[in-house]
């Protein structure tokens, strides 16, 4: 079937037919939300005991009742309602004699489709999900556009992601990151399985350096300086959740035996990094910006290059704060033809950061050498610690992050 031929029969299933939600979750609570005053929607299906019940989908809205192929009705049509378990239950739909499209669809396609407006599909990790989540705000987009995000996969995405394996099909837009976990994107691995009228933009899926050249994107589980902190059961209630990569002066000084007073003072020297050190990093930064951006069709490296040292344009190694996003946004909505009308009123109430994962502060010998604006002394960073969001000065944050990396490496050494 061509793309407009899914459309259509998508519609008129969900139009005609008795729909049945396949899960109970949080996604099947938003479908239903979204639809219970335009489709018939009957009862859930759940492969889960615990979920079966009269009455106990949202506190008595619907039944939730065993899936079982027998019970599935001639004039039924299922909405399959939970993406992460899309695979298999797609599977088990298809081996008890169901057709997609024909008996059954995924609960963001059958919504996109059931709009009535163009697809957008987004594929990718963070930058793109950022993205997305800014852009569904701009009226000129959601006007025209009923948009999908699917988290890039390891390895042959196509195949483990079925819900990109199915939107490819009928997508009018189709917004990726080239080069994602598995050093390889969809669309370069097979560009005919787009439609030939899908509109194709490329975003980098960047990293920031240039303020953390303390940060080894190299170091890991091999490492010996390599401490990994995520496990809070391990650490109680003293862990940090925010780092994607580790701080190498910090771990070494601590493993050499300094002191948590001698470490705060030696980062805290503004000539900690020299000027030479600092430069060569923003040089092997800016490159590698440049290099990554060559193939790429929305890109940002001009905009960082000018406004670095003016704001703080990433708030840790790999997510960006709101000006770097809604750039983004601003070239891609240009680049389809689509008024940017309300995008500066909507970013100025927008918060800083898109998702909050956590400022990495910047060393003093950093900002002096690269002459940053917006950093001093008494500069407070907004920190994601165990139980929330808290503030702290560079020399703050050196302490907490000494202390922990203390403990988690005392703690490694008696497992």
């Amino acid at each position: 079937m061509t793309k407009e031929e899914i459309k259509a029969l998508v519609r008129e299933k969900m139009s005609s037919k008795r729909i049945v939600l396949f899960g109970a979750g949080v996604v099947a609570e938003e479908f239903y939300e979204a639809h219970k005053d335009l489709l018939n929607i009957s009862h859930c299906v759940s492969n889960i005991q615990k979920e079966w019940g009269e009455g106990a989908f949202m506190e008595g809205e619907l039944d939730v009742r065993q899936y079982r192929p027998e019970d599935i009705e001639e004039n039924d049509y299922i909405i399959v309602c939970g993406p992460l378990a899309f695979r298999s239950i797609e599977l088990q739909l298809r081996d008890d004699g169901y057709e997609m499209y024909e008996d059954f669809v995924e609960s963001k396609i059958a919504g996109a489709i059931y709009s009535g407006k163009k697809i957008a599909l987004f594929y990718g990790q963070c930058i793109l999900r950022d993205i997305h989540k800014c852009l569904v705000q701009v009226p000129s987009f959601t006007e025209e556009y009923a948009s999908i995000y699917t988290q890039a996969s390891k390895g042959q995405a196509i195949v483990i992601n079925r819900l990109l394996y199915h939107v490819k099909d009928i997508c009018d837009l189709y917004v990726y990151t080239p080069k994602i976990l598995d050093k390889e994107s969809i669309y370069s691995l097979n560009p005919n399985q787009l439609t030939k009228d899908c509109k194709v933009f490329s975003v980098s899926n960047l990293t920031y350096p240039l303020y953390w050249p303390q940060i080894n994107d190299k170091v890991d589980e091999y490492n010996q300086f390599y401490i990994y902190p995520y496990n809070a059961k391990r650490d109680l209630d003293f862990y940090h959740r925010m780092y994607r990569q580790e701080d190498c002066n910090i771990n070494k000084m601590v493993i050499d035996g300094m002191t948590t007073k001698e470490i705060i003072s030696t980062l805290s020297d503004e000539n900690f990094y020299s000027e030479k050190e600092v430069l060569k990093n923003k040089r092997i930064a800016l490159k590698l910006i440049a290099a990554a951006e060559k193939t790429i069709d929305i890109t940002v490296l001009d905009y960082i290059e000018d406004m670095y040292q003016k704001e703080m344009l990433y708030q840790n190694y790999i997510h960006p704060n709101k000006s770097v996003i809604w750039l983004y946004i601003r070239r891609l909505l240009t680049a389809i033809g689509l008024s940017l009308q309300d995008v500066d009123d909507i970013e100025r109430e927008a918060p800083l950061h898109v998702h909050q994962s956590g400022d990495v502060p910047i060393y003093p010998s950093v900002a002096k050498h690269l002459s940053l604006e917006f950093v001093n002394k008494d500069t407070k960073y907004e920190i994601l610690v165990g139980n929330g969001i808290t503030y702290m000065t560079f020399e703050e944050y050196t302490e907490h992050f000494t202390e922990y990396t203390r403990k988690a490496y005392e703690l490694m050494r008696l497992i």
